[in-house]
């Protein structure tokens, strides 16, 4: 059935890449000359053919590699080696106009004549160093932009084994902040907040992908990218209205290009390995842990194990005697994973255009492996762009973008697996030495119990059509786009029984067998998208001598149309995973299903005016209305304005600071929304419940309330300020932007549920009840130079600082009036707990084992030197509940950031990404806190508890099962930083030599070592990825059940033909 899936999916994407490369061999007219090649066209074989050659180089006299060079008129042209070299093969050069332009100088053009060589010297135009940025629904000079926006360009996120692309984005925005929660196959997708968390609710940014919403940033082939914009403030996600609060994210895919087929390749194979591992106790700490908090808790008791079995295991673990099935040492973690796991990516893309028609097509494909042999992940990307010059006013163009991807992995998930492995006793073999599988909470047996299979099939169909309106005015086009995206999934869960175990009987000198009485089961669901959105655009730009104005209104519709069927079978007498061999009673049968319908409409419009590139000013805004609120209410206006001045085009900075190529200054203010709660709340709409009712013992179906409604329910309002500078000088050496923000959320939904008696029974619909701020500072510094021909560097930083603070929300009426204990003017996900003071000492203690006056009575269990000391926060005299107030930072980092060096030297070039946090804060977990609670293993950083001979000690006294309630207090204690650094990515790679190259008729061979998550410091060594506690998922402790990240080393190669 997987392969029958497989083959199906496979096809799909076959066909399409057939049908799409079709139409560009038929509709490409391939160019007549191209720099570094002696072919004559055919067209042009009966003229005489002149070859001219050329070298283009800066003021300084370095050759400039890369240089685009073409002739004016004409489809044709090349670019520049790596010695700033060209060569054109021309039919008629006495009338050609070369055009020369490259990134950061002002664009060229001269005659050819009657010369066959030339020596081109290329200006630099600081204007020209800021890219074109694509913003909401048009695109803008970086320059001109009034509003914070941040740039990944695609080549910085190429080559890196990463298994979704929100993960190769790290570190490398200013205000970006991500984080990546889990290792798990198919669970291992990344957080993203901008500027932070300003709600209770959905934090996330809206993610657009070739101007429309979508949400699938982490499932496109980074080699497909050509770009990703972050917009940050109020005047960049106007235009995205009840969407926008939380940031916007822009995907541009690539697109063809006017010049020389170009077929590349881009792949790498590498291998994975955790970051970190909770450490356990081995087995001699074990035994020795386990006496000694057997002793702590009853002195008189006899203790687990002899001293002469605690020698064995001395022994065993020190390496001096062998480990047996009778003395174990087991490292659950090294026994149940696999490692040095591969994964592997590649990719094959072709680019070709005229000025007629211009494609880009692109097949990708991923594979990689989980640390348990029944875990792993395929998926195959199509990405395929066609734009065409159907006349000379009108342009049309079609895109199909989507992907296949099959997830397996065990029925348990990867957190079951995990913590089973956590508690997993070290003197306990996994496998005996005969191969017979040992004890009921064996790791492995888990991993082999069943098998889930998510299987996603995506494909984002776009059709356009541009209209240049220039005879009804100079400057106005329209445009109309039209897409379709249909979505499916198909899951399957396959639960097997438990494979047999064993346990040794040391009476018998047997193993005992024991037979899972399980039986298999199985449940599928088919879940269906159906995403239909239309936009109509009016755009107007004209420059009046020095008042340059611009306009853009839009309508945008979306439906989105779902729908789902699901069944399971239980008790299964064959191991055929069909929903046909499930059991025959109805008890074992369950069926189900459903549909839903979304819509959403808005009105977009932007107006900007720009005198003399000095001062600049922009209204932006949307009108929007979406199904989640109640008739009348549907709809709201979110506005926002921003303005600039480029004081480096004012006299004085010119003719005074001549290295400044661009000051600017800029200011936004606006509102957005946000779509935090569920729709319909407003409705008092009745639901069907299959155990609505129950009369003697029996369950009956019935109607009941589904909620009670709020009918003045509506989005959360964001008004966010931002005051920027951005600075370039010494032409593109140096280039800084700083923002400071702010942004207050108004009518934040607040659940109720604590404020009704049980009895009530019908769920509160959300109120619009929260009001908090978030603000901070967004900084970036870059510097970019080619010193010589053979040697360049560059080097970025970012740096993100953003906090927030409640300032109304509902409180628990048992804290609400304790100023230490209430949430409000504090920040979100706020820790309280007690504050400690040390340990108890025995000089704290009189002589009948009693605390010394003065000293305050801890009220939670007996105290005894090795305990925690607690604070009298509220100068009661006792240590309760009430002594608890606000501890260490929350699990979210307040200050993020990431630093990037390059160089290249010759044909070697290298690159190194740091990336960090800082003001987060974890609680250790139960593993550490109360080691043996649950019967199983502790982990080894407890091994330092307090005795009367280490009194200095990291923990309190050791206790087992129960243990020492004042000890197991939330407290600051066991508060530890989450703050971290991080060798994000390193990438070497070797371009090969020209002289190589030309001679394979290649044009571009390099290889690379890319490596991933290389290195990491943090306080949380041998305990957790810190990375992991601040996606802000509400689970903020040290546990051993995360499935840390992968750690990658990967070799790749990439060809350009």
């Amino acid at each position: 059935m997987k392969n029958c899936m497989e083959r199906k999916g496979l096809s799909l994407f076959r066909n399409v890449f057939n049908v799409f490369l079709s139409l560009v061999i038929l509709g490409i007219s391939v160019p007549d000359v191209y720099a570094g090649d002696d072919q004559v066209s055919s067209h042009s074989a009966t003229q005489q053919i002149k070859t001219i050659k050329g070298v283009v180089k800066d003021k300084s006299g370095e050759p400039l590699p890369g240089v685009n060079v073409s002739v004016k008129g004409a489809t044709t042209g090349g670019i520049t080696d790596v010695n700033g070299e060209f060569v054109l093969n021309l039919s008629d050069p006495a009338r050609a106009i070369l055009v020369f332009s490259y990134v950061g100088f002002k664009t060229l053009e001269t005659k050819v004549g009657s010369g066959t060589t030339l020596n081109i010297v290329m200006d630099e135009d600081a204007e020209t160093l800021d890219e074109i940025v694509v913003i909401g629904y048009g695109t803008q000079k970086k320059t001109s932009l009034t509003a914070s926006v941040g740039v990944v360009k695609g080549t910085d996120m190429v080559a890196k084994p990463v298994s979704n692309l929100s993960s190769a984005m790290a570190g490398r925005v200013a205000g970006l902040i991500t984080a990546q929660t889990s290792g798990e196959i198919g669970n291992d997708e990344t957080s993203i907040n901008i500027r932070g968390v300003a709600t209770y609710g959905n934090a996330s940014p809206l993610i657009v992908v070739d101007g429309v919403p979508r949400n699938t940033l982490n499932k496109l082939d980074p080699n497909s990218i050509e770009s990703v914009t972050v917009l940050k403030d109020a005047a960049a996600v106007a235009p995205y209205g009840m969407a926008g609060a939380n940031g916007v994210i822009l995907v541009t895919t690539k697109r063809g290009k006017e010049g020389k087929v170009s077929l590349s390749y881009n792949g790498y194979v590498g291998f994975q390995n955790p970051t970190t591992l909770l450490k356990m106790m081995d087995s001699y700490q074990y035994v020795t842990a386990r006496n000694a908090a057997s002793y702590n808790q009853n002195p008189r008791a006899k203790l687990p194990y002899a001293e002469d079995v605690v020698e064995m295991y001395r022994q065993v673990c020190s390496g001096e005697i062998p480990a047996s099935d009778l003395y174990a040492n087991t490292n659950a973690y090294d026994e149940l994973r696999n490692k040095n796991n591969p994964i592997t990516s590649h990719n094959v893309s072709l680019t070709a255009g005229s000025d007629v028609i211009k494609a880009y097509v692109g097949l990708g494909y991923q594979y990689q492996a989980g640390m348990w042999s029944t875990s792993h992940s395929r998926r195959i990307n199509l990405t395929s762009n066609v734009d065409i010059k159907a006349t000379k006013t009108t342009t049309v163009g079609v895109a199909i973008n989507g992907w296949n991807e099959l997830i397996e992995r065990p029925s348990a998930t990867g957190k079951d697996i995990f913590g089973t492995a956590t508690q997993y006793l070290p003197i306990n073999k996994i496998f005996y030495s005969n191969g017979l599988r040992a004890n009921s909470r064996n790791s492995i047996i888990d991993t082999e119990s069943g098998k889930v299979s998510n299987d996603q099939t995506k494909i984002m169909l776009q059709a356009y059509l541009e209209q240049d309106l220039s005879f009804i005015t100079k400057g106005l086009s329209a445009k109309a786009i039209g897409n379709y995206d249909p979505t499916t999934v198909k899951d399957k869960d396959w639960h097997e029984p438990k494979p047999t175990y064993y346990t040794y009987n040391v009476k018998t000198d047997k193993y005992d067998a024991t037979v899972s009485s399980d039986k298999y089961s199985l449940g599928q669901s088919t879940k269906n998208w159906r995403e239909l959105t239309g936009q109509l655009m009016l755009n107007y730009n004209r420059t009046f001598g020095k008042h340059a104005v611009g306009a853009l209104a839009v309508w945008e519709a979306r439906k989105t149309l779902y729908d789902y069927l699901s069944a399971s079978r239980n008790n299964y007498n064959l191991a055929i995973d069909e929903i046909d061999f499930g059991g025959a009673n109805p008890e074992d049968k369950d069926n189900g299903g459903g549909s839903s319908r979304e819509t959403q409409m808005g009105y977009v419009f932007r107006g900007t005016y720009a005198y003399a590139g000095k001062y600049m000013i922009e209204l932006s805004g949307r009108y929007d209305g979406h199904y989640y609120f109640a008739p009348g209410k549907k709809y709201g206006f979110f506005p926002a304005v921003s303005a600039g001045w480029r004081l480096s085009e004012e006299k004085f900075i010119k003719d005074n600071i001549p290295f400044i190529d661009n000051l600017k200054l800029r200011f936004s203010y606006g509102e957005s929304g946000n779509l935090a709660g569920g729709a319909f709340q407003y409705s008092s709409a009745m639901g069907i419940y299959s155990n609505a009712w129950k009369v003697d013992g029996n369950t009956y179906q019935g109607a009941q309330e589904r909620i009670e409604p709020n009918l003045d329910i509506t989005w959360e309002k964001a008004r966010k300020a931002d005051i920027g500078l951005d600075l370039t000088m010494w032409n593109g050496l140096l280039d800084l932007e700083f923002d400071y923000f702010h942004e207050k959320r108004n009518n934040m939904l607040v659940t109720r549920g604590s404020l009704v008696p049980v009895e009530y029974a019908i769920p509160l619909a959300q109120v619009n009840a929260g009001i908090m701020k978030n603000q901070g500072i967004d900084l970036t510094l870059k510097s970019t130079k080619q010193i010589t021909r053979d040697f360049g560097y560059n080097v970025s930083f970012n740096f993100t600082y953003a906090k927030n603070k409640l300032i109304e929300t509902y409180e628990n009426p048992l804290t609400k009036d304790d100023p230490n204990r209430a949430r409000t003017g504090r920040p979100l996900w706020t820790r309280f707990g007690l504050k400690s003071d040390g340990l108890f000492q025995e000089g704290d203690f009189d002589e009948k084992g009693k605390l010394k006056e003065g000293i305050p009575n801890h009220t939670f269990s007996k105290v005894a030197p090795g305990d925690i000391r607690y604070v009298d926060v509220n100068g009661d005299g006792k240590i309760t509940a009430d002594d608890e107030t606000a501890i260490g930072y929350s699990m979210l980092p307040e200050i993020v950031y990431g630093l990037n060096l390059g160089v290249n030297w010759k044909g070697i070039d290298a690159s190194i990404l740091f990336q960090g946090t800082g003001h987060s804060d974890i609680i250790l977990g139960a593993d550490i806190v109360k080691p043996f609670a649950t019967g199983g293993n502790g982990a080894a950083i407890a091994m330092d508890w307090w005795t009367p001979e280490n009194t200095d000690a990291e923990f309190p006294r050791i206790f087992g099962a129960g243990g020492n309630l004042n000890n197991q207090q939330t407290s600051d204690f066991f508060l530890r930083s989450a703050s971290y650094l991080r060798l994000k990515n390193v990438e070497v790679g070797y371009t090969l030599p020209k002289s190589v190259v030309n001679f394979l008729k290649i044009q571009s061979i390099r290889i690379y070592f890319s490596g991933q998550n290389l290195l990491t410091f943090s306080g949380l060594k041998d305990l957790m990825d810190p990375e992991m506690s601040q996606a802000g998922d509400g689970d903020s402790n040290v546990r051993g059940w995360y499935v840390p990240q992968q750690k990658v080393f990967a070799f790749g190669l990439n060809v350009n033909f």
